[in-house]
């Protein structure tokens, strides 16, 4: 399958005014030759126009061919830009399958990117978290890694390693020449500043899960205390049903928005009450429980007790109408009065660092990192307690396997197809 020719529809499949196909593989210029026809030879990184003729119709189309390795693949890549209609679309589709070519699995181009080493893993999750990006914080911080700021500051890591390794290798291989203790000392200070680059990167995952995934944002409170009208006043339209009747909200009812270019997800729950009147409303206060326990912040619009270790804001929601208390956060729903400073005050709690150019942005990054540390941790320990070289070393050796993970080098075929499986078809 590696030596296959692959083809794939690489924008929104759809009505539009353009279209991108994508062929790469060994034979993607002979087979694209097979339907196109132009007075210009196709030349590596010119666009070329022609005619494809499919034997159903033809279109008008401009050509750009990529000789390996010099294409995102590092294969030969064709790129025909045709009309965007899904008639046209379709149909080239079928005449290069029908010339030698097949259709492209879900992130099959990127795969075999990083196959052909033209880009780590960590810089195929920036791809397809740019692709996912809802903010501008989240599009900054997968252009970061995409760019290969990431790659770098784990290389960094990984080499140093290396370098730990060799000194007590020469211990090893060299018994009769014994490291001494300010050698001992020497690689301890190493190890140390190492374990300190890898938790202060492992450390900006809370950041980047939030700024990637969006800030879960939980209003609780009791029946009628202005939940639903605070949801709509934060996401600006009318999201939820408000009514003057109790129980209104059987379920949550989700949205977001966006303050200083980090997504918020806001979440409406249903009134917590002893007395519910149903079963359906039953297990929407349950639902309210599960979502206020998986909450990042939570305003809470009552005197209630929760279970949460999230940050709780105390609001009160009619100040339009009514004093509200001392110790509670005063804004209006229904005139939207200050409800812009709510939201600095969400985004303040959330704690989200969006002045850093690395954020780690999933979990599998997070472990693996939190992993190396801990072998690492492990090293300096043995450093310190001045055990064998011998078994230190196997400390250090885990710790490079999992610096390795980051980027592929040690990483397992589940990872790595369950991370290009998060790919469009066309990508």
């Amino acid at each position: 399958m590696k030596n296959d020719t692959i083809a794939a529809l690489s924008t929104p499949y759809g009505r539009g005014a353009v279209a991108l196909i994508r062929l790469s593989g060994k034979e993607s210029l002979k087979v694209f030759e097979k339907i196109f026809t132009s007075r210009e030879k196709l030349e590596e990184r010119r666009a070329v126009y022609g005619v494809v003729d499919t034997g159903s119709l033809k279109d008008d189309v401009i050509a750009i061919l990529y000789t390996s390795p010099r294409s995102y693949t590092g294969e030969e890549v064709v790129e025909i830009f045709c009309h965007g209609s899904t008639v046209i679309t379709e149909s080239i589709l079928r005449a290069l399958i029908k010339n030698g070519a097949r259709y492209a699995e879900k992130g099959e181009f990127t795969k075999r990117a990083f196959e052909n080493g033209k880009l780590t893993l960590t810089e195929a999750e920036g791809i397809i978290d740019l692709i996912d990006a809802q903010s501008e914080s989240a599009a900054r911080a997968a252009y970061n890694l995409s760019s290969g700021k990431l790659k770098e500051k784990t290389k960094e890591i990984a080499d140093g390693i290396k370098e730990l390794t060799a000194n007590l290798n020469a211990a090893i291989d060299y018994p009769e020449e014994n490291l001494e203790t300010d050698e001992y000392g020497e690689c301890l200070s190493k190890c140390r500043k190492l374990i300190k680059k890898a938790k202060s990167l492992a450390e900006t995952y809370e950041s980047g899960k939030k700024i990637n995934d969006g800030v879960n944002v939980v209003i609780a409170g009791k029946p009628n205390v202005g939940k639903s009208t605070l949801l709509n006043a934060l996401v600006g339209f009318e999201r939820a049903i408000v009514t003057p009747q109790a129980g209104t909200t059987r379920d949550t009812v989700e949205s977001s928005y966006v303050f200083d270019g980090v997504l918020f997800k806001v979440t409406d729950t249903a009134g917590v009450r002893d007395d519910y009147d149903s079963e359906a409303e039953r297990m929407g206060i349950e639902r309210s429980f599960n979502a206020i326990k998986g909450a990042d912040i939570v305003l809470i619009l009552d005197d209630s007790e929760y279970e949460t270790s999230a940050p709780k804001i105390f609001v009160g929601t009619k100040c339009d109408e009514i004093k509200i208390p001392d110790g509670r956060f005063a804004v209006s729903g229904k005139t939207g009065e200050n409800i812009t400073e709510l939201k600095k005050l969400i985004y303040d709690k959330a704690g989200v660092n969006t002045g850093g150019e690395i954020l780690l942005t999933n979990l599998r990054q997070f472990e693996a990192l939190t992993r190396c540390a801990e072998a690492l941790n492990r090293a300096a320990e043995g450093l310190e307690n001045n055990v064998e070289a011998e078994l230190i070393t196997v400390d250090l050796l885990e710790a490079m396997s999992e610096a390795g993970a980051m980027d592929g080098a040690a990483a397992t075929s589940e990872v790595v197809d369950g991370i290009f499986a998060r790919f469009c078809v066309g990508k």
